[in-house]
């Protein structure tokens, strides 16, 4: 409960800022007279600063919706599922929904990449099994032709060792 009082008061907070930088910035576009043009610009440059910081605390704090820091493979995610036509223009924080759909849309593209490629190599697998039964070779006989190479190979040796006794 305490905790919602405070969020809620840090809210109004800050909605207060905006409200008094907004102003600022509408007593801003009212034109004056030459003579106070020196004492207006450098308030102005005051009220430039101020709305610079505004829209900073905005970016940081998060008024509006929550942003995501984009690296630089988030980037060419958000490139390659066409959020934005190129890395250069992408910013550098994205609001996180957009991150979401875009990393979702990435899953699907990548999973769809791989269900292809496993059905190519299933394909493979049997065009070259059925290349070796019509060839003639299947297990049973590769098994029975090591079997009788280790026996040979066995008596060969057993053979070499009467003879040097």
């Amino acid at each position: 409960m305490f905790c919602i009082r405070l969020t809620k008061q840090f809210k109004l907070l800050r909605t207060r800022q905006l409200h008094l930088t907004s102003i600022n910035v509408k007593n801003e576009n009212k034109v004056a007279s030459e003579t106070s043009k020196t004492a207006e610009t450098s308030q102005s440059t005051v009220d430039k600063e101020k709305v610079d910081f505004v829209t900073e605390c905005m970016k940081k704090f998060c008024l509006g919706p929550p942003m995501h820091a984009v690296s630089n493979i988030d980037k060419r995610i958000l490139v390659w599922v066409k959020r934005y036509p190129s890395i250069d223009q992408v910013p550098d924080y994205v609001s996180y929904q957009c991150i979401q759909h875009a990393h979702t849309k990435a899953r699907i593209r990548i999973s769809f990449i791989l269900l292809f490629v496993g059905i190519l190599i299933c394909i493979s697998a049997i065009m070259s099994g059925k290349r070796e039964v019509a060839s003639g070779k299947n297990i049973a006989t590769e098994r029975l032709k090591w079997y009788m190479e280790v026996k040979k190979k066995a008596e060969e040796e057993k053979q070499n060792a009467e003879k040097v006794q």
